[in-house]
């Protein structure tokens, strides 16, 4: 444990901005909980989703992209919705978050250009100027009354916020909504008074922040999100991002900078305004630093993948911003802000950085973790169990899987044995424990050990259950969870002295030399291409189907394709191996033969779950759960998704 109070004296330090006072200086970015109900507004499971990031001690708590254009039914959210007497639910979230000791905040945005995305018919979206989106979407040139109608509705929505009981409102003016569009040298190319200086391009936010300050008052917090820099080569960089800032100071009392236009440039931007885990941490932290050399009047608060709250102090005293802001570091532990204040940094859940969050949300309307199984089901955690009838817990492996199932299980007061066959717990996935990109995976691992080794659960390592043994511990339940294996494909050759499985490379990086080819597009085969590269190798990577396979996370795809891109990786698709020799790897290619010259191949197909290692236990308790990928092969969300369901129920039904 850590003084806090000597370590984090800026980060848990009080803020007051108008008449608002905030405790500390962690504030929770504007990720929002997939649950909406049809008129606009956020269902009861996203009130206490919110509420627990409050309840984590989160200075501000922030709901996001509440669209104030009356037109505009983007996403079905749109914050004229909070001024309808029947809809209390934006009301009772700002509640929800007050009772907690947080500020709530609202963000605000124009869509602009992405506007009627997915309503709308043949009705052009607005943006500065005349324009051709892709695939025929027609863009219309804002004329002025529009601009003033949507200046006036940030008043009126900010007002109606205001009235709920939210405290500050956040404009949305960066990752390419409709303030940024404005702002954009790029994009705006008006000769009026909207366009062409920086001063008029900003008019737009500008005269947004001062209505609400005359709607709300001039002691009530506004603040601004805008993109620092564009990040790519056809878009602004720092330079114009301090001048926009320049032009905001003084009306925004918060200048939240950020980076990226993700609707405009695809998979680069895209991984650096929600950082993956290929940059570092930290890497956005720069423009916000460059930003506040700039203004006078306004605090700067920074955001980007940042999970280390000593990074995060000493940003704050080295005067780089006065504010952190978090969005998936609270998904994946909103207990954060009290775990740093009570120094108890060492039991901070950090964020992987996987944007599995980000995926399931987006794509399947539900926001979770893969590490945190409670985030996303706050209603059903805290919400009153039966007490649990007290069993004894076998749990066979340790790994990913095999930890989450025993601690959850202990915490709800079983008696458990966990059971590893090896030395260390962590299963297969330690192969990747000197991966510089997967360092945040190992912290997890560490800290699932800690936990364990904290806990009264019976730890066996160097144990290999067989039927016997377990028969002979008399267990209530067993849990098995002894993983998968990998595949190994049947071609001419697999077998070779320069054929190796991904697992071992990962290891053992030196095993290979030279030229090297990798079997399989998969995240397993192009995150140890990337990895490989990093060493100063290159490999090339032979794919059968048509794309690289994205195991249901299609944000980690584009944070793949980002770094395929910048690293020149070739990826050869469409193109099956069909014999290894001691020379290279001959294939078949959508243009016929091809062979690939290769010092060491490596196949990274995929891994098979062993079904009839866990079945084999099936008839030695009365209660049997397989979870993981011995049940199916998937991700570390679906390990520890169902390792939390199967053991939380125990003794419960």
């Amino acid at each position: 444990m850590v003084n806090a109070f000597e370590s984090f004296s800026h980060l848990i330090s009080p803020l007051k901005i108008g008449n608002v006072l905030f405790r500390n200086r962690m504030f929770a970015a504007p990720v929002n909980s997939a649950e909406i109900i049809p008129d606009g507004q956020p269902s009861l499971e996203a009130v206490a989703y919110f509420e627990r990031k409050a309840m984590g001690g989160a200075a501000a708590v922030t709901y996001g992209e509440a669209d104030v254009d009356p037109e505009d039914y983007r996403e079905g959210r749109y914050p004229r919705e909070i001024t309808r007497m029947s809809n209390y639910n934006y009301a009772r979230l700002a509640s929800a978050v007050k009772r907690q000791g947080a500020v709530p905040v609202l963000e605000l945005c124009f869509a602009g250009i992405h506007a009627r995305m997915y309503t709308g018919g043949d009705k052009p979206a607005w943006g500065p100027v005349d324009m051709d989106q892709p695939f025929g979407k027609k863009i219309a040139a804002m004329p002025e009354e529009k601009i003033l109608q949507i200046i006036s509705e940030f008043g009126n929505a900010a007002f109606a916020a205001k009235n709920a009981g939210f405290e500050m409102i956040c404009l949305h003016g960066a990752h390419g909504f409709g303030l940024q569009q404005f702002m954009s040298p790029t994009l705006n190319t008006r000769t009026d008074r909207w366009g062409g200086s920086t001063e008029n391009r900003c008019r737009f936010a500008v005269m947004a922040i001062d209505q609400i300050k005359q709607r709300c008052g001039q002691d009530f917090p506004v603040e601004i999100r805008i993109s620092g820099s564009e990040i790519v080569k056809d878009g602004y960089g720092i330079d114009e991002g301090c001048r926009i800032a320049e032009q905001l100071d003084g009306h925004a009392d918060i200048i939240h900078v950020s980076v990226g236009a993700i609707n405009r440039f695809g998979a680069e931007t895209f991984s650096r305004t929600h950082v993956s885990m290929f940059y570092p941490h930290g890497v956005n932290v720069e423009y916000a630093a460059e930003v506040k050399k700039h203004v006078r009047k306004s605090l700067v608060a920074t955001v980007g993948g940042l999970s280390d709250p000593y990074q995060m102090e000493q940003i704050l005293a080295t005067g780089k911003a006065d504010i952190i802001y978090m969005g998936r570091a609270l998904v994946c532990d909103p207990e954060f802000p009290n775990k740093v204040r009570r120094g108890l940094v060492d039991e901070i859940r950090r964020c992987m950085r996987c944007l599995n969050c980000f995926a399931d949300g987006v794509f399947h309307g539900d926001l979770i973790c893969a590490i945190n199984p409670e985030i996303g089901r706050e209603r059903e955690v805290y919400r009153a169990l039966p007490t649990p009838l007290k069993q004894r817990v076998l749990v066979i492996g340790g790994g990913i899987t095999g930890m989450q199932a025993a601690i959850t299980a202990s915490k709800n007061g079983h008696d458990v044995v966990l059971c590893e066959k090896s030395g260390e717990l962590g299963g297969g996935i330690l192969c990747e424990a000197e991966v510089s990109f997967k360092q945040d995976l190992h912290h997890y691992i560490l800290l699932q050990r800690s936990l364990i080794a904290k806990s009264n659960i019976d730890l066996r390592l160097n144990t290999e259950v067989t039927l016997d043994y377990a028969q002979m511990e008399s267990p209530d339940v067993i849990i098995a969870a002894v993983g998968s294996a990998p595949v190994t494909p049947s071609i001419p050759g697999i077998n070779n002295h320069n054929v190796y499985q991904a697992m071992d490379v990962y290891k053992n990086p030196s095993l290979v030399k030279g030229r090297v080819v990798i079997l399989g597009a998969g995240f397993v085969g192009t995150e140890l291409a990337i990895y490989l590269k990093d060493l100063g190798i290159d490999a090339e990577i032979a794919e059968m189907l048509g794309d690289i396979s994205d195991g249901g996370n299609s944000t980690h795809k584009m944070a793949i394709c980002d770094m395929v891109a910048q690293k020149n990786i070739p990826i050869y698709f469409n193109t099956k191996a069909v014999e290894i020799t001691h020379d290279g790897v001959k294939c078949q290619g959508p243009d016929g033969e091809v062979f690939y010259a290769a010092d060491a191949v490596i196949h990274a197909v995929g891994m098979k779950p062993l079904h009839d290692e866990a079945l084999k236990f099936s008839r030695c308790a009365k209660d049997f759960h397989m979870i993981g990928e011995c049940r199916k092969t998937a991700n570390i969300l679906y390990a520890t998704s169902t390792a939390y369901a199967a053991s939380r129920l125990i003794g419960r039904y």
